[in-house]
């Protein structure tokens, strides 16, 4: 199953050092590591994502998780349809990266507007 997220500059940073391979460990005000199932979910979320140093750039990003172990998570309707999505716990992150398939890739990058900018969970 091909999974969505939008990510700030920061996580990015760490997704790339880790060769794109897996997503990093989650903080604790993160309790959840939160994928989407629609890419034009994500892109909505990264148009009007709230970054932490205000005009930092947004990812949307792809990976493909296996189909058996990604079964285990319902499906959550957040909003819009668009914006449907499976949250992993975030001691379940390293678990969750043991199971994807290929590399993380990106799909599109945004660089918000600070005008229309809100917050949404990330």
């Amino acid at each position: 199953m091909e999974l969505y997220r939008p990510v700030t500059q920061p996580e990015y940073e760490l997704i790339e050092q880790k060769g794109f391979s897996g997503f990093p460990p989650r903080s604790e005000a993160q309790p959840l590591l939160t994928m989407l199932l629609s890419c034009e979910g994500a892109r909505q979320i990264a148009k009007h994502l709230y970054t932490p140093n205000g005009n930092d750039a947004v990812y949307v990003l792809g990976c493909m998780v296996d189909d058996a172990y990604i079964r285990q998570f319902p499906v959550q309707n957040v909003h819009e349809p668009e914006r449907r999505a499976l949250w992993i716990a975030a001691e379940e992150t390293e678990i969750f990266n043991q199971h994807l398939i290929g590399k993380i890739h990106l799909m599109e990058l945004f660089q918000p507007d600070p005008e229309e900018r809100d917050i949404f969970f990330v």
